[in-house]
């Protein structure tokens, strides 16, 4: 059995037999006496001062004689004792905190283990691997200090680590942890890639407890792995300072073992250079990355709050998407996909479509001309582009168009027409582009005139607006109470003569209809003429009562168009009213039932028309007998 060790103090009357150890720390006071001096007896007592403080280690309690005493709280103490004779001697106890010692456990293949002890609070470190009272190995403190030990077969284990200070006692807390040993480690595997910013990449992977993994980096490639970092009981790695705007950046995960220095490396695992270029009509992506082991590449298109998804082959290297807005804002990111899950993110990149594309010109508007001096436009415009405006520019007589208004529907009406008045359409679509100039549109003007013979002349402006030009003009006939009385197709000429007889509708309107020789255009309309047509009075110059031929005029009777009352008196040459109407009744030549002679009479017609005009008309006739 080994000695206990014994600790003299300052002046040697006494020893005891610690003098360092870890709280709760007991020593004991295993002599006071010393050559020429008994020591401490019941006949001659002495006094136990074992903190500094004087008072004793219980209440209540003598100090006298006490050789045993605990320290609970970590310090430097001076432990004296008091002799009645020759005065005190003393000696420092050193009592430390009661840590357990920290330690790393790794395990190699082949149930394998090494240990790595991160402390360096103790001078020296126990060891049992098995945590069964048997100090496998004893390692000093210091850096890298590690320790190994095979168990020979899988299984769990309890593996347990104690510190001790020099020249302390064995008394400090030992440090206790579980261990699997295996026979092979496993393969690891890369989780995600991310990319957070343009300069940091973020790395996670599932870790396995006890392994120690190695993070190795290659630059623009998958062959030359260079060790970036040693991770231990962590499952996320960032790695800054990158330029991932201008380089891929290409990761693997390796088991270690410490034990044969040998690695089980994981599938690599590549971030993506990722660029995006905005272009008239499409959205160009393109990327360098290694396609080594990607089953497929994930580009995510976000619209607002709409999300999409195209998937395309693992050895992509760009994409176009043409399936956009212009002025939308649109953000794309990549996601490389790995067997067994493992994902790739990139940066998500943003920015605004657009198009540069001139919309074809607006070359199919017709015009209709009011009766209140307006002209109202519509238009037509190729569907394939959109318009935010229209613009309506307008020309008198072939003057420069000056810009009259602007609208956004497909419509507008000018209340300021005037005659020799034309019209461009132009318009910005969606994107922001200015179309073409368009043709020019010119309303119909419509004039006519009746002759003496009631014949209405009419002729009117060939219409200008339509790129394929009028099919047939349509002349449209109304009476006064706005109901159509005719419509004549007179094909592409612009004049007609209405000569047709109509003695019922005395003010008749008139207004040209053209259409267009492309379908689906809106019709053209002139503005619309009124027509006043006269009574046009027509009687004979002579005539013979006592005639026997049949055409020959019997009676004087004024006629006319569209009368509604007439009045007729008739007179001889001295001025004598010889017959009178007030119904226009015929004159046959007599007088109270007289003969009249022979001769020249003077007559006078005065009446109104249908519509109220007052009219009057005078001449002669020769009145024949034979």
């Amino acid at each position: 059995m080994a000695a206990e060790a014994q600790y003299t103090s300052r002046l040697g009357r006494f020893s005891v037999d610690q003098i360092r150890g870890c709280a709760p720390f007991t020593i004991n006071i295993t002599s006071t006496s010393f050559p020429g001096n008994p020591g401490c007896t019941a006949g001659t007592p002495c006094i136990m001062n074992f903190d500094g403080t004087g008072v004793c280690p219980a209440p209540g309690t003598s100090c006298q004689n006490v050789i045993q005493f605990t320290y609970t709280t970590p310090g430097t103490y001076k432990l004296s004792v008091l002799y009645q004779s020759i005065g005190a001697d003393d000696i420092t106890i050193t009592v430390d905190p009661n840590i357990a010692p920290a330690f790393d456990i790794f395990s190699c293949a082949g149930s394998k283990v090494e240990i790595d002890i991160t402390d360096n609070t103790y001078d020296s470190y126990a060891i049992e691997f098995k945590n069964n009272g048997v100090i496998n190995t004893t390692i000093p403190s210091g850096n890298n200090q590690v320790a190994t030990y095979s168990y020979g077969s899988p299984g769990s284990y309890n593996i347990s680590v104690k510190g001790k200070k020099l020249n302390a006692a064995n008394n400090c807390n030992a440090k206790v942890q579980p261990f699997t040993a295996i026979n092979t480690l496993p393969t690891p595997s890369i989780s995600t890639l991310t990319a957070v910013d343009v300069a940091t990449l973020k790395l996670n992977f599932t870790p396995q407890k006890n392994i120690e993994y190695h993070a190795n980096i290659a630059f623009n490639n998958v062959a030359n792995f260079q060790q970036y970092k040693t991770l231990y009981s962590v499952d996320t790695l960032t790695i800054p300072n990158l330029a991932i705007n201008k380089n891929y950046y290409c990761f693997e995960m390796s088991s270690y073992d410490p034990c044969a220095n040998t690695n089980t490396y994981s599938i690599p695992v590549c971030s993506q250079d990722f660029s995006l270029t905005f272009a008239s009509g499409v959205n160009q992506l393109g990327w360098q990355t290694s396609s080594l082991g990607i089953s497929n590449i994930q580009v995510i298109r976000t619209n607002a709050t709409i999300k999409s998804y195209t998937s395309l082959a693992g050895t992509a290297t760009s994409y176009d998407d043409n399936a956009i807005i212009c002025k939308t804002n649109y953000c794309y990111q990549l996601v490389s996909n790995y067997p067994g899950g493992a994902t790739s993110t990139s940066l998500q990149l943003c920015g605004n479509s657009f198009f540069i594309d001139t919309p074809t010109a607006i070359d199919n508007t017709s015009a209709v001309v009011g009766n209140n001096a307006q002209v109202d436009l519509t238009w037509l415009q190729d569907p394939a582009f959109k318009s935010t405006s229209y613009s309506v520019f307008r020309s008198q007589n072939s003057v420069a168009y000056v810009l009259k208004d602007t609208t956004s529907a497909q419509k507008y009406s000018d209340a300021n027409y005037a005659e020799g008045y034309c019209y461009k359409i132009n318009y910005v679509d969606n994107c922001g582009n200015a179309s073409t100039q368009g043709l020019p549109s010119c309303p119909m003007l419509l004039k006519g005139t009746a002759n003496e013979m009631n014949d209405v002349l009419l002729q009117w402006s060939s219409y200008v607006g339509w790129s394929k030009g009028v099919k047939n003009y349509e002349v449209q006939k109304y009476n006064q109470q706005g109901q159509l009385i005719q419509a004549i197709n007179v094909g592409t000429d612009t004049t007609y003569t209405d000569n047709q007889l109509d003695v019922i509708n005395q003010v008749v309107f008139y207004k040209i209809v053209a259409t267009a020789v492309e379908a689906g255009v809106t019709v053209s309309v002139s503005n619309e003429i009124k027509i006043v047509k006269g009574v046009n009075l027509y009687y004979p110059t002579a005539f013979n009562p006592d005639s026997k031929v049949a055409q020959v005029n019997k009676t004087f009777t004024v006629k006319g168009h569209f009368i509604e009352k007439l009045d007729l008196q008739i007179f001889d040459r001295w001025g004598t009213m010889v017959f009178s109407s007030d119904n226009n009744e015929s004159w046959d030549g007599k007088q109270n039932g007289t003969n009249m002679p022979v001769d020249t009479y003077v007559w006078t017609a005065e009446g109104t028309d249908l519509i109220g005009n007052y009219f009057k008309k005078s001449g002669t006739v020769f009145l024949i007998r034979k």
